[in-house]
């Protein structure tokens, strides 16, 4: 993990981390897809000073790449993220990694100088913040309900004080997990200093300055200049795919292979119910109900965002707008269908969203007109298909992708009012494929 505030508060050693008490771990899993799997401590959540903690853990199916140090792999990362569950942000401030259960890496921060950030949808970081969280309000109202009872009944205090035991040894939920070898070796963690573009840790968003209190709205990763694309694997560990991976979107669709490709099936009748800027993009999330069946596997349907020009190309030939609908598994596992859009009539569907569409970054805004998938889709759903990544950090790869080859229309007015509203283009440049075959 990179931090431009580590310089000033200095490195966490793993001695420090792993010193005094400890409990037994008791990790669940939260999901797992094609890559890695996530992990979480239940014993290790903790509430304090408003701010809830947990450590977790990703196991990696293939070695990553450190992006301090290139001659340095690992298939194991464990982590101890702290949430603000009523902002819903989160921050990072103790990385450990590992291979093969030796330590290779290690690096902390102080939380009170952490950075907290909004998780993106579906990410690592997003799926453990909406764990923790759920099982922290119960919790909270329960104290809350102790705290009120007479004072001879004392349960409130006996937890107050568990938790302060606790809090003193701020790694404990990793003394006694696994690997035990990795963490019996704590002089293996290497001291490195910080340099004022490092980064702090977290899944989807990296900060190439030192944080200032209260600035909430700095930019973690963008389309352009030395926070770009070019550089989105550098920004910090958990973004390495997005100079790594051998699987990456988007991608150019030339040459194709004839394949005996089944029919989508689905639901997509269920309307949109709320749109936002979240600075990247414009992104309308979906009420439960649509579903995409897949390799015998229902998907459930998101949320749809837009990027433009577009992200994949077909021979060499970019659009002026895609939308990606984004689809997950219970697994956690990805799929995208893709649809273009060439400068034309305006598109009905688009104007619903378009009316809507906020002007500046906050929250989502509830859609007071019925938008369903089905009206920003072609009727003809003929497909391209191959493997692919997020397009966006942390280019998680294992994503099924399924491009539509016929496009829709959309006019110039409509592809205007987009980009005046994002005031930057952004789509990722397309990836090489790295010998992947795309079926049609």
């Amino acid at each position: 993990m990179k931090s431009a505030a580590l310089k000033g508060i200095g490195f966490v050693l793993m001695s420090i981390a792993f010193a005094g008490q400890s409990h037994a771990a008791n990790w669940v899993k939260l999901s797992e897809n094609g890559t890695s799997k996530l992990l979480i401590d239940k014993q290790s959540i903790l509430e304090k000073d408003q701010l809830t903690r947990a450590w977790v853990k990703v196991e990696y199916k293939k070695a990553q790449i450190n992006s301090e140090s290139a001659d340095k792999t690992y298939n194991l990362s464990k982590l101890l993220w702290y949430f603000d569950c009523p902002a819903q942000k989160s921050a990072t401030t103790q990385v450990f990694q590992y291979m093969n259960a030796e330590t290779v890496f290690s690096a902390g921060i102080d939380v009170k100088a952490a950075e907290f950030i909004e998780p993106v949808p579906e990410t690592d970081l997003d799926r453990a913040m909406r764990y923790v969280c759920t099982r922290a309000q119960p919790k909270k109202q329960q104290e809350t309900k102790l705290a009120s009872k007479p004072l001879e009944s004392k349960p409130s205090e006996t937890k107050a004080q568990t938790a302060k035991t606790q809090e003193n040894s701020p790694a404990e939920a990793e003394k006694k997990s696994e690997p035990a070898a990795a963490e019996a070796k704590p002089a293996e963690s290497k001291k490195v200093e910080a340099k004022p573009e490092e980064v702090k840790a977290a899944p989807e968003k990296a900060a190439a300055t030192k944080p200032t209190k209260g600035n909430t709205h700095a930019a973690h990763w963008t389309y352009e200049g030395k926070e770009g694309p070019e550089n989105w694997g550098k920004l910090q560990p958990e973004f390495a795919a997005c100079e790594t991976g051998q699987n990456q979107s988007p991608v150019d669709i030339d040459a194709t292979i004839d394949a005996p490709l089944k029919t989508l099936k689905g639901i997509q009748k269920v309307p949109a119910k709320e749109i936002v800027n979240n600075g990247h993009t414009i992104q309308a999330n979906f009420k439960e109900g649509n579903m995409l069946l897949l390799d015998d596997t229902p998907f459930q349907m998101k949320q749809v965002h837009f990027h433009t020009p577009s992200e994949n190309t077909i021979k060499g030939k970019p659009f002026p707008l895609e939308a990606h609908f984004v689809h997950a598994d219970k697994k956690g596992n990805f799929a995208v269908i893709a649809v273009v859009y060439k400068e034309g009539k305006a598109n009905a569907g688009l104007e619903k969203l378009w009316s809507q569409m906020p002007k500046e970054k906050g929250a989502p805004v509830p859609l007071n007109t019925k938008v369903t998938a089905q009206e920003l889709m072609p009727e003809n759903r003929d497909y391209y298909r191959f493997s692919g990544s997020l397009t966006t950090p942390p280019c998680t790869e294992g994503v099924r992708w399924l491009v539509l080859k016929t496009p829709m229309t959309v006019s110039k007015a409509q592809i205007a009012a987009f980009e005046e509203v994002l005031h930057h283009h952004n789509n990722r440049p397309v990836q090489p494929l790295n010998g992947r075959v795309v079926l049609e």
